[in-house]
This record gives structure tokens, C-alpha cells and sequence, in this order.
């Protein structure tokens, strides 16, 4: 088997193996019964600490700024703003909602994107657009399980269908469709250089300003749970696990073809659904796990023609290339 062969594999399964860091994540997120905004500062403090690490050792060798190129930092920062809003919104909202439809809601974002990319971009909508926005719209009223879809999926008539909140999953959709917007802005930045900028920016002035803020309306402070120096640890580990998870999904479109990999990406998906099954009370409706495969089938859509036409464009490039060479 040819080293091309063997790259393949190693970069798919890291994807894979990020896919499921992240599942395990909210796991943990979703278990620990630490206030959101105390959780979010731990896992914003050990990412800058291990950022900082990354930093001292590869400044010099690829030429890293500790606040990344000066003409890209009014992006970066807005960009590092915009993944502390996703990541705050994100984990409250699986402290409401289970774990299965969480993920599966965020993997509609690619119809936002595509919206907003249009619309500050100038991009052009993807033909296959109106079909994965029927596919995504099926698919979030089915995980969403109103009333009138339980009623067609119970089997006793009295059965009442127990709805989680849902609000901070599509808040944090939001913000996470307007992250890759902005993340195009500052694409010259080192993920590194992110990275860093993201974690000191949110726990140095982002978060210590949202818990000011609520002491100041409230006037109260997030109360610790008797365990708490064991639920931070836990809090700690999955902050890790988040670095490790993008360092790994970086690393692994690295290696692999990104159309292939992407694939795979999605195993999160049903992966998500049995992390709640066997580390959660919440049940896994079947009209919920329909729903997910409805958004699945359209991300899917989204992925092979977006594959297509990087193919096309590729081939369209090496015509050109052997063009020039025979005129030449």
C-alpha cells in the first residue's frame, strides 16, 4: 500500500477520532454540574495554558505573533468574540437539551452558512441549496418532536411528548454559522495564533465580564456544588479533550483528501444519540433519530457537491497546466 494510501487513513481516522472527542465532550459538559459561565472559564484557562505551550515552542521556527499579524487582528479578534459566544451558547444549551438532538440541530449550520456567505460573501448559493434546506427544515421539526410529529410517532395516544429547551441550541447555531464567515477574514492566522488569541481574549475579558454582568443584574455569583474541585477536574480534562480534538481534526485534513474524510465527520451524529442512550436519562425518541438522518442526508448533499466542484475545478487547473506546457 503506497504512502498516499496510508496517509489517507491515518488523516480519516483522526477525523474520526475527533468526531467522537467532540461527542465526549458534551458528554462531559452536559454531566457536570458546574455553572456554565465557572465551566467555560476553566476550559478557557487550560486552553490558554496549553496555547501559550504551542506558542513558545514554534514562535520562532513559523514565525507566530502572540496577537497574530497586524493587519488581520481586528478578524482575529472578531473572530475569536464570535467562538466564545458559539462555545458559551453551546454549552448552556446542552445543559437544557439532550446531547443526540443537540449535535444534531448544530449540523444544520451549512444552510445559515451558505445564507450568510451570500449575503456578506457575495458567494453563490449552491444549486443543491433548496433541497438540503426541505431536508434540514424535516429534520429539526423531527428532533424538535412538537406535538402534532409525537402524536403520529406514539404508540400509546396519551403518551406526551417531553420536550427539552431548545433556545441556546438555536442561539448557538447561530453563532456558529457566522464563525466561518468571519474565520475567512483571518485565514492567513496560524490556527495556533487563533487559538491563543481565542482562549486569552475569553478568559482574561470575555468571560470575567459576563460573570461581572451577572452579579451586577442578579447580584449573585455562580454557586459551587459541594464537589467542586472533582467537577472542575472534569471541566479541565474536557478542555483538553476540546485541543485535542482540533488538533487532531487539523492534523487529519492535513493528510487525507478533505472530501473523503469529511465523510466521516459525520459519524458524530449517531455516535451522539448512543452517548445519550448509555450516559444520559434522556431517552432517544426514534422521530428524533429520523430527524437526524434527514440532516445527515443533507449535509451529505452539501459534501458531494462541494466535492464535485473542487474536482472540476482541479481538473479544469491540470488542463490548463498541460496546456501551457505544450505551448511552451
Amino acid at each position: 500500500m503506497g504512502d498516499d494510501a496510508w496517509e489517507q487513513i491515518e488523516g480519516t481516522c483522526l477525523v474520526v477520532g475527533a468526531a467522537l472527542v467532540f461527542a465526549l465532550v458534551a458528554l462531559v459538559v452536559q454531566r457536570d454540574p458546574l455553572p456554565v459561565l465557572v465551566a467555560t472559564e476553566c476550559r478557557f484557562l487550560v486552553s490558554w495554558i496549553v496555547a501559550i505551550v504551542f506558542m513558545l515552542v514554534f514562535r520562532k521556527s513559523r514565525g507566530l505573533q502572540w496577537l497574530g499579524p497586524r493587519d488581520l487582528r481586528k478578524w482575529l479578534v472578531l473572530k475569536c468574540a464570535c467562538s466564545f459566544v458559539f462555545i458559551t451558547l453551546w454549552w448552556a444549551a446542552l445543559e437544557r437539551a439532550p446531547i443526540g438532538d443537540c449535535i444534531a440541530i448544530i449540523y444544520s449550520s451549512p444552510i445559515l452558512v451558505s445564507l450568510l456567505s451570500r449575503v456578506f460573501l457575495k458567494e453563490a448559493l449552491p444549486r443543491e441549496f433548496p433541497a438540503q434546506v426541505v431536508l434540514v427544515s424535516i429534520g429539526t421539526i423531527l428532533v424538535m418532536d412538537p406535538p402534532f410529529v409525537h402524536a403520529l410517532f406514539a404508540s400509546d395516544p396519551g403518551d406526551v411528548s417531553q420536550h427539552g429547551d431548545y433556545t441556546f441550541v438555536f442561539l448557538a447555531l447561530g453563532a456558529c454559522a457566522i464563525v466561518p464567515i468571519v474565520t475567512r477574514k483571518a485565514k492567513d492566522c496560524s490556527w495556533i495564533e487563533v487559538e491563543h488569541v481565542s482562549a486569552c481574549l475569553a478568559s482574561a475579558i470575555l468571560n470575567p465580564s459576563l460573570l461581572f454582568g451577572q452579579y451586577l443584574i442578579y447580584g449573585t455569583v455562580p454557586q459551587l456544588p459541594t464537589a467542586a474541585p472533582g467537577e472542575i477536574g472534569l471541566i479541565m480534562v474536557a478542555a483538553a479533550g476540546s485541543f485535542v480534538g482540533i488538533a487532531m481534526e487539523t492534523k487529519g485534513y492535513q493528510l487525507a483528501e478533505v472530501g473523503k474524510a469529511s465523510m466521516f465527520r459525520y459519524l458524530e451524529l449517531p455516535f451522539g444519540y448512543l452517548l445519550q442512550c448509555v450516559g444520559t436519562n434522556a431517552p432517544v425518541h426514534k422521530q428524533a433519530v429520523l430527524g437526524a438522518v434527514f440532516i445527515l442526508l443533507s449535509c451529505i448533499l452539501g459534501l458531494k457537491e462541494t466535492t464535485k466542484a473542487r474536482e472540476a475545478k482541479k481538473q479544469q487547473w491540470d488542463d490548463e497546466k498541460k496546456q501551457s506546457l505544450l505551448e511552451t
